[in-house]
């Protein structure tokens, strides 16, 4: 079986035009990662330790309860790598700490393959609001994006009808509805850090709710996005990622706040496949509709503020997924077409099977489909001016495709 360095090292000779970090970051995130108990040691020390508490709630049964996870890692150009701890991987690299050297390594086996290091710790982290609410229950950090969760949890899953691949609020902690109070108080705290956070983010779990459907969210966004701009006078650079809303809605939200962009993401783009994998998203608007509105959506927010994402490898799960990985592609940039045509930046995020999720763990496309699709929406947003300012690899990490963008002249 061919190894990882060995696997990485061939995508860099097959794929001269793309970045070795941003191809080591998807064979990463591909094959996993495990941490030692040096590094994990390492990383529970005050500039790594991050907070046991995390707002997306997803269940990790191989993280020892003793210990903090640690952030995002970072390569050595500043790519961001995101990690689930504590899964089983099949194939993992290894990340040890060297106390000799003074680095954390990235290895196979015994073979170093490179020095990476961690995101540090936030300082707001292990701080409590005026109510004694965690900070770090309230707002995660990712690279130079705050991220904030309105609502933590999901009422798609009411009756099975979540997302498939989803496996967010399984862990168990929630905090239900945020506070509006403790979330001015913790982005006050976290802006006090110089230069650490270039924008902030905020989403949450669905809730349907109200009359009309969503009213209930849309006010509590409105709320939760009033209580950030306390901080700020006029408006602030911030990205709403939530269900697809009429242009009447949109309209409200962007004169009642000072958010800046919006990124309603429909994880599926193939319509049979979405109406399959989706049925909470169907059910409530349905694929065309949630097509419609993301590119209505341009005329509020402007041509490249809004975004849509697919959970790529996900549309080739059994048992409805496409057959062949050519397929899988061919669909997916159409959709990066159709959306580019009409001023939407189309994003892919690598998908991490999960047992707590409806489609369960299986296996998943190879690698070289995600440089593929990677390579394939970048140039496609390319040829249309369209830049990710929201996504890039200096705020998400989340996205190969538009960490390429910054090898664009």
């Amino acid at each position: 079986m061919q190894g990882k360095r060995a696997e990485w090292e061939k995508a860099c000779r097959e794929y001269p035009d793309l970045s070795p970090f941003v191809l080591l970051k998807m064979s990463m995130v591909w094959h996993g990662a495990v941490l030692t108990e040096a590094a994990l040691d390492r990383l529970q020390e005050p500039d790594y330790c991050f907070g046991k508490l995390e707002p997306f709630g997803i269940s990790f049964g191989g993280r020892p309860a003793d210990k903090v996870m640690p952030g995002g890692i970072l390569l050595r150009d500043a790519t961001f790598v995101y990690i689930n701890y504590g899964e089983n991987y099949r194939d993992p690299y290894q990340i040890d700490w060297d106390a000799g050297r003074g680095e954390f390594l990235l290895k196979e086996g015994e073979d170093v393959i490179d020095t990476v290091d961690f995101v540090p710790r936030p300082q707001f982290f292990g701080k409590t609001t005026s109510r004694g609410t965690p900070m770090e229950a309230v707002a995660e950090a990712r690279a130079q994006k705050l991220i904030l969760t309105a609502y933590q949890k999901c009422r798609l899953w009411e009756g099975g009808k979540q997302c498939h691949f989803c496996a967010f609020f399984t862990g168990g902690h929630s905090l239900g509805e945020v506070d509006c109070e403790d979330v001015y108080e913790t982005v006050r705290e976290a802006l006090k850090e110089p230069g650490r956070f270039s924008e902030i983010y905020l989403s949450g779990g669905t809730d349907f709710g109200g009359e009309p459907p969503f009213s209930r969210e849309v006010e509590r966004y409105i709320r939760v996005l009033q209580a950030i701009g306390r901080n700020f006078s006029g408006r602030f650079s911030s990205q709403l990622m939530a269900p697809a809303y009429s242009r009447k809605v949109l309209e409200h939200i962007y004169k009642e706040t000072g958010l800046t962009s919006y990124c309603p993401n429909i994880e599926i783009w193939d319509k049979k496949l979405f109406q399959k994998l989706c049925p909470g998203k169907e059910q409530w608007i349905g694929h065309d509709e949630w097509v419609r509105r993301t590119v209505d959506a341009v005329e509020v927010f402007g041509r490249g503020k809004v975004c849509t994402q697919v959970v790529a490898g996900a549309e080739l799960a059994g048992p409805w997924g496409f057959e062949t990985v050519d397929e899988a592609l061919k669909s997916n940039l159409e959709g990066c077409e159709f959306f580019a045509k009409n001023g939407v930046i189309f994003l892919s995020t690598i998908w991490r099977p999960h047992r707590a999720s409806r489609l369960g763990y299986q296996p998943m496309p190879p690698l070289d489909y995600y440089i593929r699709l990677a390579k394939g929406l970048h140039e496609i947003r390319k040829s249309y001016g369209l830049l990710s300012t929201n996504d890039d690899y200096k705020h998400c990490g989340n996205h190969p495709d538009s960490d390429l963008e910054r090898l664009d002249v």
